[in-house]
């Protein structure tokens, strides 16, 4: 492996490994609260938080275009 394409590999693995760990926390916060608790300001905060985050997604969602490009870079 070349040090461009192991640049690459690095690069994508970790903006991989970044969404799932985003994915896995947005799922765990959105869940924390069970429904059967009536909570509502508790749920508006935690909403909050979710709703929040989200130029976290628009990063994810944008720059996973740049990082789709580059997974082809290592074998051409």
């Amino acid at each position: 492996m070349t040090t461009k394409s192991g640049a690459v590999a690095k690069v994508v693995e970790a903006f991989d490994t970044f969404r799932e760990a985003y994915d896995q926390y947005v799922q765990a916060v959105d869940t924390a609260l069970p429904s059967e608790v009536e909570d509502d300001a508790l749920r508006e905060r935690i909403a909050s938080i979710v709703i929040g985050s989200g130029d976290v997604g628009i990063y994810l969602r944008d720059y996973g275009y740049t990082i789709d490009g580059m997974r082809n870079l290592p074998r051409q």
